[in-house]
């Protein structure tokens, strides 16, 4: 049988490649043709994605980590196309759980990395949004871009984080405007949530980078009130965007000082991998990632890609971690979850690649 393994990461866990191999392995020694499409929605392995799939180059820089510590990574670029990853540069998965706090995190080293792929020749830039540390709306990236904040007049020198979204009054634009004069960017994200509100940034997605409900209640504030400095300069709104609140509102950043256009993770990558053309020449697609819940059915990879499937009459089956309350799971023919049948949450944990083993000797036989 002819069968395309495209699967996203199991996070925490697994890489998109590393599960991808992991089924591929197995399925082959069954005497099967595979191919693998490592996937992401735009979060973690969205470069591997895009590597694997494509021609192109890394670049390394050096660059800092949310709280500003030096690192060395990478982006990928294409002529003059360049993709980077915001989870290896300002992604909560740097950052140990007492040091999480997105009053203190910053998308500096984001900014840094776009401004060296401008430096590389790029004319387009792709960003992968998902997995973020902060909730700085974008400002430590423009601060690296050259954006100049104020403080009633008074420059802001030090390098900004969340906590600083209510200092600033005022700002300078003019080293950034040329500097992007002839750049475009995009934002890949799976992320819908506008940026303030209870649906928002801080309500929605701060706590699970380290914020407690008093941090939650001051990053709206302080959030509302940067977006009405911004919306009253740009004089335009920005905030009630869809996805303008992803990545703790680099979403709302790029849309209002970088005029990018944000895409849905799974579009863009069944788009720039061709992910349609290859469902055509297979029999079955394996699709999945670590949790099965309503999100899935809401633009995650695993549904985006049994849609196309089922476009073309193909069978899909779904392999998932974990699987919370779901009612509708139609799109899928099949669906097979790691814990608790085929092992327990620890070993999953622990030991993720023998729990997946276990599932996939029990399901796949011949």
């Amino acid at each position: 049988m002819n069968i395309l393994v495209a699967m996203n990461a199991f996070k925490g866990t697994l890489s998109s490649v590393d599960v991808n191999e992991i089924v591929k392995n197995h399925l082959e020694s069954l005497n099967h043709k595979v191919w693998t499409m490592p996937i992401s929605d735009g979060g973690d392995g969205f470069l591997d994605a895009i590597s694997k799939g494509l021609k192109g180059s890394f670049i390394e820089i050096e660059t800092f980590d949310p709280l500003n510590r030096k690192i060395k990574e990478k982006f990928f670029m294409i002529k003059d196309k360049a993709y980077i990853e915001l989870a290896r540069v300002s992604g909560l998965n740097l950052l140990s759980e007492e040091r999480q706090n997105p009053l203190n995190t910053s998308t500096y080293g984001l900014g840094l990395m776009i401004k060296q792929a401008i430096y590389n020749g790029a004319k387009h830039i792709s960003i992968g949004a998902g997995g973020s540390a902060t909730h700085d709306c974008g400002i430590g990236m423009l601060q690296a871009l050259g954006v100049r904040f104020y403080h009633h007049g008074k420059l802001i020198e030090e390098k900004v984080s969340g906590k600083h979204l209510s200092l600033i009054t005022s700002f300078d634009l003019s080293y950034l405007e040329d500097l992007i004069e002839y750049v475009d960017f995009e934002v890949i994200t799976d992320v819908k949530n506008t940026l303030l509100g209870d649906q928002g940034a801080a309500h929605i997605y701060a706590k699970q980078k380290g914020a407690s409900k008093e941090d939650i209640t001051f990053l709206e504030k302080a959030t509302k009130h940067f977006a009405d400095i911004v919306e009253d300069y740009k004089k335009e709104n920005f905030r009630d965007n869809d996805g303008s609140g992803a990545a703790g509102g680099i979403g709302f950043g790029f849309l209002s000082f970088l005029d990018a256009t944000l895409h849905p993770g799974i579009e863009f990558m069944i788009d720039l991998l061709h992910i349609e053309e290859a469902i055509k020449k297979v029999d079955l697609i394996i699709v999945g990632e670590g949790k099965l819940d309503q999100q899935t059915i809401y633009g995650k990879a695993p549904y985006g890609i049994a849609k196309i499937a089922k476009k073309h009459q193909k069978k899909v089956i779904g392999i998932f971690g974990i699987k919370d309350d779901l009612k509708d799971n139609d799109f899928l023919d099949e669906t097979y979850v790691i814990v608790p049948k085929y092992a327990s949450n620890d070993l999953s944990m622990n030991h993720p690649k023998q729990a997946l083993l276990n599932m996939l000797k029990k399901v796949f036989t011949s």
